[in-house]
């Protein structure tokens, strides 16, 4: 349908969405001490009551805004028989490392640990449980088919948790805990950590020939 003058009428955002781009201006933009649902409802232009109806709590907010940082990267699809796994485990984990070291991927990780560290008995509902991180990205990768087929993987989400730490070593944990914006691991060194953490971590768990 149009309107005069040609044009088509907005579609209004649904709540859902209104409270989505809010928490992403206050909570991936703003000042961390501004990290509220106060100052979502505020930005939003609605009641904490009303969020609460779309979102159960902070941490399932901050889970939504988790799964729409992960998406902007796209599918990481399984290895086939023909991949080099080495050359394609480099590609996911450098195209995770980047994207999570970008200043909104820190703040939001560094908002979830803090939601998790005051709130612990939320990770205790698996419901409550974000999905997205990097780690558990790597993990599905590894538990491919393929992957097990020539490499002994006993955890994928522990060999996913290792391989991280080895490329990020305290660059993670410097961001994480800083409140102000620390800058990111030139790329030539991250494509060199990557490497080498990869050809480690693939030779520690190759299977015997």
């Amino acid at each position: 349908m149009q309107v005069a003058g040609g044009q088509t009428p907005a579609v209004a955002a649904s709540p859902r969405e209104r409270i989505l781009a809010a928490a992403r201006k206050v909570f991936l933009d703003g000042q961390p001490e501004h990290a509220t649902m106060d100052a979502v409802a505020q930005e939003a232009g609605m009641s904490k009551k009303t969020i609460y109806r779309e979102f159960k709590s902070q941490l399932e907010l901050l889970g939504a805004l988790l799964a729409e940082n992960v998406a902007v990267m796209g599918h990481f699809p399984p290895p086939t028989a023909r991949d080099d796994i080495e050359l394609e485990l480099y590609g996911v984990v450098m195209r995770l490392v980047s994207h999570m070291s970008s200043p909104r991927s820190m703040a939001l990780f560094r908002l979830i640990v803090s939601e998790v560290r005051r709130y612990p008995e939320l990770m205790k509902q698996q419901q409550a449980r974000p999905k997205g991180f990097p780690r558990q990205v790597i993990a599905d990768w590894l538990s491919s088919p393929v992957v097990r087929a020539r490499y002994q993987i006993e955890d994928p989400d522990e060999a996913a948790a290792m391989l991280l730490g080895m490329v990020m070593q305290d660059s993670a944990l410097k961001l994480m805990l800083s409140a102000s914006s620390l800058t990111p691991l030139p790329p030539h060194v991250l494509e060199q950590r990557t490497r080498r953490a990869v050809s480690i971590f693939l030779r520690g768990v190759q299977k015997a020939p």
